[in-house]
């Protein structure tokens, strides 16, 4: 990951799906849902990310969003720094840290 910033900026994105920040509804609304399948990352998405995401500035939606694109090109990243510091509320583990980024950035993009 290019900086610790860079790490903060992408874990705010992440944080609706972190076990220990979503509520018990919020992880209902994720529960049955394969964080491997990129349909089933876009409808989480969809479910508790959109609603922050679309609270932000303009501007924020729109660092983010470019961030977010950067980092998925960049093919030396692994994305470990940032699935190291969060513990997701799905049922199985992230196997393709890219692929899972890359269906979040298509779920913010289709509402954007």
């Amino acid at each position: 990951m290019k900086a610790k910033q860079d790490i903060f900026d992408l874990l705010s994105l992440l944080k609706v799906f972190d076990a220990n920040y979503v509520s018990d509804e919020d992880c209902l609304k994720l529960n049955g849902l394969n964080v491997n399948q990129p349909d089933d990352v876009i409808t989480a998405v969809r479910s508790l990310l959109l609603p922050e995401f679309n609270t932000y500035p303009q501007g924020s939606q729109q660092r983010l969003i470019a961030l977010l694109r950067s980092t998925i090109f960049e093919s030396s990243e692994d994305f470990s720094a940032l699935f190291d510091r969060i513990e997701l509320a799905f049922d199985n583990e992230v196997v393709d840290k890219r692929a899972f980024m890359s269906a979040l950035l298509v779920g913010i993009e289709s509402d954007f």
